[in-house]
């Protein structure tokens, strides 16, 4: 479901709050924002004044694809979109609510993209327009192709008297927003502030969390029977003996069911005995901290971070053994890292897509962005430890590649060697190197060609990739990149998802029963040294 929302920079607020009414109703709902000063920069918009409204764009943003619902930032929506959405029927090619005495007939549009008449939408004929109230009018439309929808999903405040039971399904605060302090007090304004109030607590970032929070049960199970033998040792109100809490431990938990190996202990000097990242996991997994030297010749899983752990990873593809490899995540950090990708017997993700809800992709922001064509071929090389793990000589790879990407095209080629962390997110970003003129981008098995995927570029992979789903490997083809639809990229995207994961999920052992959710996951290293 595509629903682009009105985005009005003055009253940001607003546009927030109903994004926030459709998505805790609905996760998996794909909500974008539809700005002018955006299509103006993407030279969608180019009329000198700013009299055609956006919401005319949408059927080319959409490709002509599909349906998708536009409607103001003034609304908020106290029912599933979904049930919206249940309405649409192909014989329309717009479904609108019709208000008697008010115009305001087509501030929620839902819009048949695919609909031929719909197809007199272009880019031309949207921007030279002589007469804008046309659109406004749908005035390219004949009667038999407009449906009508409810007005309760777009109950114009203070311009319809209060239902005698219920609350409508969608209000629009027309020239009345309780964002402003004058209309605090409007007719049915303490909904709105409730889902202002929901947005703000969805907005907060979490607070360092208690080291006893985000426990696994079991391990919550172990520490509530030792509170019951502290206050009461002589058993007369819980019951609770030493003999039963020695055996909830043995019973509970399973030591041996993973374990974290690190060859370095190095953190000291931060306050910690161990990795804290593979202590996290460790907790949620119910496993046990070690060494690689202590378990060399055991056959339990094991949990590794970092590729240089090359000999322990190599080890594991060789004799079959299960290990748990984490890593930087695909996508949804920032100026920290909030998510680490954590994949079964591979470095990435490069098993085949899984239909996932959309929830821990909209936790992350993610909107999705049209493919747009370019000039320059942009070379993302790895880095020189990484081709030792893959026993691979970066400057061989290197003059392999140009050599065969000149054979094919003679496009210009720009090479990025991979910066800072600090470069990456603030002065010389890769999202700044993929706006300037980018035909494709080429790499081995650096995310970065997960990353020019979302942002709507096409990508090469050379190596073992989670974008390896979405791209190709022949350079044979570098002319003709394929261009997933947005479809693709926000079901593969939603895959990934369920593939990073926070500490705090670590530690809860949600990561852990995500990653084990199928058992017939191959240890074997054949596909990844591929």
């Amino acid at each position: 479901m595509k629903i682009f929302i009105e985005l009005n920079r003055e009253q940001e607020i607003a546009h927030n709050v109903c994004r926030s009414s459709i998505v805790r109703r609905n996760s998996s709902a794909n909500v974008e924002p539809l700005e002018l000063a955006k299509l103006k920069e993407d030279k969608m918009y180019v009329r000198e004044n700013n009299d055609v409204h956006p919401k005319f764009f949408i059927p080319h943003i959409m490709e002509y694809q599909g349906w998708a619902l536009y409607c103001k930032d003034d609304m908020i929506f106290l029912q599933d979109i979904k049930d919206l959405f249940s309405f649409c029927d192909n014989k329309y090619a717009v479904m609108v609510v019709k208000h008697e005495g008010y115009a305001n007939n087509n501030n929620i549009i839902l819009w048949n993209c695919e609909h031929p008449a719909n197809k007199w939408l272009n880019l031309d004929t949207v921007n030279y327009v002589t007469d804008p109230d046309r659109l406004e009018k749908f005035s390219w439309l004949t009667s038999d192709q407009i449906g009508v929808l409810h007005y309760e999903w777009n109950w114009l405040v203070n311009k319809y008297a209060p239902l005698p039971e219920g609350v409508p399904k969608a209000l629009e605060f027309v020239d009345c927003g309780p964002w402003r302090n004058e209309n605090k007090h409007v007719q049915y304004g303490l909904y709105w502030e409730n889902e202002r109030h929901e947005y703000i607590k969805s907005s907060i970032g979490p607070r360092q969390p208690h080291k006893f929070e985000n426990l696994p049960d079991d391990i919550n199970t172990i520490i509530d029977k030792m509170i019951e033998y502290r206050m009461d040792s002589r058993n007369e109100y819980y019951k609770t003996t030493k003999e039963d809490l020695i055996k909830e431990i043995e019973t509970n938990l399973a030591p041996d069911r993973v374990f974290a190996v690190d060859s370095e202990f190095r953190y000291a000097r931060k306050g910690n005995i161990y990795d804290p990242m593979l202590e996290n996991f460790i907790i949620g997994a119910g496993g046990q901290l070690t060494t690689w030297d202590m378990i060399e010749n055991d056959k339990s899983p094991v949990v590794i971070r970092g590729i240089a752990k090359r000999k322990q990873i190599h080890s594991c593809w060789e004799t079959g053994r299960d290990f748990y490899y984490i890593d930087t995540g695909y996508f949804g950090n920032g100026k920290r890292k909030l998510y680490h990708r954590i994949t079964k017997n591979h470095l990435q993700n490069i098993y085949p897509v899984v239909h996932r809800p959309r929830d821990r992709l909209s936790a992350t922001n993610w909107r999705p962005c049209k493919f747009r064509g370019g000039s320059n071929i942009l070379i993302c090389p790895p880095s020189a430890k990484v081709m030792k793990f893959f026993d691979l000589d970066l400057d061989q790879w290197m003059e392999q590649t140009l050599t065969t990407i000149k054979q094919y095209t003679d496009r210009p080629i720009v090479i990025r060697l991979k910066q800072s962390r600090s470069a990456r997110m603030h002065d010389d970003t890769l999202a700044m190197a993929l706006s300037k003129d980018v035909h494709c981008l080429v790499t081995f098995n650096s995310i970065a060609a997960t990353e020019a995927l979302l942002l709507g570029k096409p990508a090469f992979t050379l190596g073992p990739n989670a974008a390896g789903a979405l791209s190709l490997q022949d350079l044979s083809k570098i002319e003709k990149p394929y261009i997933p639809s947005l479809d693709e990229v926000e079901e593969w995207a939603a895959h990934l998802a369920y593939s990073q994961f926070t500490e705090q999920e670590m530690r809860s052992g949600y990561a852990w029963s995500i990653l084990n959710e199928s058992s017939n996951i191959p240890s074997s290293g054949s596909e990844e040294q591929e």
